[in-house]
């Protein structure tokens, strides 16, 4: 099992470590999150608010999100999936994000290389796919998965 830990820079928990997905299997994500929690949950992050401007009350919005989310969601992220899958799943919802934001009204926030590393018990930490800075010859080979 591996831990996941978040460190915040302001609010109540500046500085101390926050454990994510305590004791459970699944996935997080911050920054543009709207076509992940689309893609995961099956839902908008505006849910509640879209079912409260149709007249559900405000106190019973988030429940019925939760319940519609049950009904809807499609569970992406298991505990025995195996590395490769999870590096490919990765990569396609930090793509969908891109591509969402591009054709979204505003400006891009999201772009460029997509950078993929793993972290398991038996290799530690390792890159996957990263950007290279300078030329390829001063760049040596990065051992992939």
């Amino acid at each position: 099992m591996i831990l996941v830990f978040t460190i915040n820079t302001t609010g109540p928990y500046a500085g101390k470590p926050v454990e994510v997905l305590a004791g459970s299997t699944g996935a997080v994500w911050w920054g543009q999150p709207e076509a992940i929690a689309r893609i995961l949950n099956g839902l908008s992050l505006d849910t509640a608010a879209a079912l409260t401007n149709m007249g559900v009350p405000a106190d019973q919005a988030p429940l019925a999100v939760a319940a519609i989310q049950q009904q809807v969601q499609t569970q992406l992220v298991v505990s025995a999936m195996p590395i490769q899958d999870a590096i490919d799943l990765a990569e396609f919802l930090v793509h969908a994000t891109i591509q969402y934001v591009r054709f979204s009204p505003g400006g891009p926030t999201v772009g460029g290389p997509i950078e993929i590393a793993t972290i398991t018990k038996h290799e530690g930490f390792k890159w996957v796919a990263r950007k290279h800075y300078f030329q390829a010859r001063l760049n040596p080979a990065l051992e992939t998965i």
